[in-house]
């Protein structure tokens, strides 16, 4: 239940710096097309922010990250929920709620599983059970 939830979290912090970084590109993208307007700013600045705009609003419209990131926080509520009450319940119980949590969940991001199973094993003092991350889920650990 810790690994879901550290899972959850991970790619829902991920989802909302995708997209508050897709915003500020596309205000700078904005800003950069607007300055066409004026005589004094080279042309290339304001072509260069006008693909920006263009590709970075094209990929939130086509992402959705923030979206997803609510998806993956209500994900982590109830995984969250679901260990609040586990020891109350027996094994069948948990395995049954355990599976009927699992229905709804959000599509995983790949290389975030073995950043969330490092911080499980780490919140338990387990340094030796730590998977070595690629240089990717090196990156992707430091972004979420």
């Amino acid at each position: 239940i810790r690994y879901a939830t550290r899972l959850t979290q991970r790619t829902a912090r991920l989802y909302r710096r995708v997209q508050t970084a897709g915003v500020f590109i596309a205000i700078v993208g904005g800003s950069g097309t607007l300055s066409l307007l004026a005589s004094t700013v080279p042309a290339w600045v304001g072509l260069l922010g006008a693909a920006l705009l263009t590709l970075s609003g094209a990929a939130l419209v086509a992402i959705r990250p923030a979206d997803k990131a609510a998806q993956n926080e209500a994900d982590a509520r109830r995984y969250m929920a679901l260990s609040a009450k586990a020891h109350q319940l027996d094994d069948a119980a948990l395995a049954a709620a355990l599976d009927e949590a699992h229905q709804s969940d959000c599509a995983e991001i790949e290389p975030l599983r073995d950043v969330a199973y490092n911080d499980v094993v780490s919140e338990y003092g387990r340094s030796d059970a730590v998977v070595h991350l690629t240089s990717m889920q090196r990156i992707m650990a430091a972004i979420a």
